[in-house]
């Protein structure tokens, strides 16, 4: 492979420079902005009354330091990320992260002092500052599992040395994990990242199926003893801040409320896809099955292919590929897009190290996105860079708001990621030279469907569960028994289960990062097949209505935000909307 066709490293540079003076500059600005916005904390304390041109002269200020931690913390976090084995790049994660929640704690005053005005006090200041009126009613959404000022400030400065030093500790473990590769017969190496040995998960050979997924599940199972302890550390704190302290009704409220969903609404998702899922996937997997000539599937033949091989693309062809494909929907959308290569934002060679999986992270309206993952060549990873462009597409449109209202909520988070992978599809489809080829794809979309609806949603099913196991005392046999009991009930006798499958759960990286972000690619999934039938009735006029979602990125609640474009209510109905779609597609 020539250097031309080898994937991209991003040029961090191009944010900050470790250890330069243009850092340290910045680290000094901070420093100064902090102080200057601490001098309101006395005029906060007042008994003086604050007009509305002076609070919109303290969010001003807030904003600015706001910006400058976002940039600081996204450099620190993508340095990490590049290399977890990098000590010099842990060490200054973690003296940034200390730095970063001194400055938290020295403003945390203004976000007590509006939480403590009364409804009538806020609302004037609401009314008038209408770019920033939905940040601050979600601020006040928090008084009820608010603690005291020291309280809060002790949490925070106690996070970095507990829970969110526990997080790094798991990816420093699992990042560094290297797997066997004996199970190829043309292997010509003998250790894979997790990357590598991933794609062997979707080889057309049944046994290197198996032999990828038995290896991948013997090195997690080896630490198992560490990597449960890690977790159940992980569940108790939370149980410990988020119910015991912050007084919310149930561990998985605390990610409801931030996503600003009427738990009747996760409730109703959660209640249909468990009904719905076993039934539709496993219409799905016994019709794979028949095509691979498989009287029954194996969980290890889950993402196995329809044809012996498929296409492999050089980076080059890849990037292509996807460019493509969004400029057949929209040039802007593609335009935005290919801003992440163009802008040298974009990781995605392989090496050791290297954080797994994939993200893109949003640093701070107006700055092109940084997208990481792992190529390696196949037709899944175009769709996983088609995904992480999708959600730089949506931080990019979202531009003009305030940093406070930027970022999406989680559940609309996957809208444009999810619609970027069904734009690729059908681009594929359309391309495709024969009827086999195109039922690949069909199936590839149905392996999708499955992935990113059935599996997460039995994720979340899962989460509920181990919280309440390990807030009785559960040991990590137990917490791997109740997952493997979780597999048996979202396949039913579709599938043939494999112990090994037992630790799969260690293996999810959003279990320890972030609990119960699982259910939102669910919800985003779902929410697509309805935009993608409207787009499919109304072609280009669809396309505006379909930035304009995006553009709102996090200024309005979910379901205001679809409200607006006509969807909704997110009711039972609304679901099973969804999953008539992944139907059609097995017709």
């Amino acid at each position: 492979m020539t250097d031309s066709q080898k994937p991209p490293h991003w040029e961090l540079d191009r944010l900050y420079v470790r250890d330069s003076a243009s850092l340290k500059a910045e680290l000094e600005s901070l420093d100064t902005q902090s102080r200057s916005f601490m001098s309101y904390r006395e005029r906060l304390s007042s008994c003086e009354p604050v007009d509305i041109s002076e609070l919109g002269q303290m969010i001003e200020k807030l904003e600015k330091v706001t910006i400058l931690c976002e940039r600081i913390s996204s450099f620190a976090h993508l340095g990490f990320a590049a290399d977890t084995s990098d000590q010099k790049a842990l060490s200054f994660l973690l003296s940034s992260e200390e730095m970063l929640a001194k400055h938290y704690n020295d403003t945390i005053f203004f976000e007590m002092w509006w939480k403590n005005l009364t409804d009538s006090e806020a609302q004037p200041y609401m009314d008038a500052l209408k770019a920033h009126s939905y940040w601050l009613s979600r601020m006040r959404a928090f008084r009820v599992n608010t603690l005291s000022e020291a309280e809060e400030k002790i949490i925070n400065l106690k996070d970095l040395t507990g829970s969110e030093s526990i997080v790094k500790l798991y990816d420093t473990i699992t990042n560094s994990y290297r797997f066997r590769s004996d199970f190829w017969p043309d292997s010509d190496q003998r250790w894979l990242t997790r990357e590598e040995l991933s794609v062997h998960i979707r080889s057309h050979l049944p046994e290197v199926r198996a032999g990828a997924y038995q290896e991948l599940y013997r090195v997690y199972a080896q630490d198992s003893a560490v990597l449960g302890q890690i977790y159940q550390v992980l569940l108790r704190d939370w149980n410990t801040e988020k119910v015991g302290l912050r007084k919310y009704p149930s561990p998985r409220a605390v990610r409801d409320k931030a996503n600003d969903l009427a738990p009747q609404t996760v409730d109703s998702l959660l209640r249909v896809c468990r009904q719905k899922a076993p039934i539709v996937f496993g219409r799905y997997f016994k019709k794979k099955a028949q095509k691979l000539g498989l009287k029954q599937l194996r969980r290890y033949d889950l993402y196995a292919p329809l044809l012996p091989s498929e296409d492999t693309y050089t980076f080059p062809e890849g990037l292509d590929e996807v460019e493509k494909a969004f400029r057949s929907f929209d040039q802007k959308f593609a335009d935005l897009a290919m801003n992440v290569p163009r802008e040298r934002h974009l990781s995605a060679e392989i090496k050791p190290g290297k954080q797994s999986g994939a993200f893109c992270a949003s640093t701070v309206p107006g700055e092109v996105p940084w997208v990481l993952m792992s190529y390696t060549g196949n037709r899944h990873d175009l769709f996983t860079l088609a995904h992480e462009f999708g959600h730089a597409v949506h931080s990019q449109l979202a531009a003009d708001l305030s940093v406070f209202n930027f970022h999406s909520a989680l559940p609309l988070a996957e809208t444009a990621s999810t619609m970027a992978e069904m734009i690729l599809a059908r681009s594929l489809r359309q391309k495709a030279s024969s009827g086999p080829e195109i039922e690949d794809l069909n199936f590839k979309l149905l392996d999708d469907a499955y992935a990113t609806v059935g599996r997460q949603v039995f994720f979340a099913l899962f989460e509920v569960e181990a919280h309440e196991m390990v807030a009785g005392g559960a040991t990590t046999e137990e917490l791997a028994e109740a997952y493997y009991k979780n597999l048996a009930g979202q396949f039913g006798q579709s599938i043939e289960l494999s112990n090994e499958f037992r630790w799969e759960w260690l293996s999810i990286p959003h279990f320890y990062h972030t609990p119960f972000y699982v259910y939102a690619y669910s919800f985003g999934q779902l929410l697509v097949y309805s935009l993608w039938r409207i787009y499919e009735r109304e072609g280009a006029a669809f396309v505006p209505k379909f930035l304009t979602i995006l553009s709102r990125g996090g200024s309005a609640s979910p379901d205001n935000i679809l409200a607006e474009a006509g969807l909704g209510p997110l009711d039972d109905d609304f679901w099973t909307g969804g999953f008539e779609v992944i139907e059609s597609f097995l017709d």
